[in-house]
């Protein structure tokens, strides 16, 4: 995720995505020393949906819902609901944009750059998602995220 959209009078808190990992899939290591926690079903069926789809192509920087709403030409509780199945799937990251100077606003980010999907010798699929580097400064929004999740 890129910091152009957090200006002097924004602070972007960006939650960690929870999931769990399916026994179908192989956690991959990621340059950021962070485990792939995608769920195999999950990305595949949202990848197999059509409005999925025509969310994440709009999704080229971070969004509004109703943004996407005015893009892709849906209502709004579909691209809520197609949302909630893309960030259960880890393909999409929604955080917080903090506003000093008026009314905060949940956005969404597209949070991958590709998936492979592999058949190994033992007939198993398998499942890598490759995720945009991260910079030091989302890292550590993230961790911070994940510490107040657990205490």
């Amino acid at each position: 995720m890129s910091g152009q959209h957090v200006g002097s009078n924004r602070l972007s808190l960006i939650p960690s995505n929870a999931g769990s990992v399916d026994s179908s899939t192989e956690a991959t290591q990621l340059p950021s020393e962070e485990v792939d926690d995608s769920d195999l079903p999950a990305v595949l069926e949202s990848l197999n949906d059509s409005k999925c789809r025509t969310i994440l192509s709009q999704l080229d920087a971070p969004k509004s819902a109703s943004e996407l709403c005015d893009e892709c030409g849906l209502s709004n509780s579909t691209v809520y609901r197609k949302l909630e199945l893309l960030r259960e799937a880890a393909l999409v990251t929604e955080y917080t944009e903090v506003r000093k100077d008026g009314p905060n606003a949940t956005l969404y980010e597209r949070d991958f750059t590709g998936v492979s999907i592999d058949l190994d010798d033992s007939g198993e699929f398998t499942m890598s998602v490759r995720r945009p580097e991260m910079d030091a400064e989302e890292r550590l929004a993230t961790f911070w995220s994940a510490m107040k999740e657990e205490s």
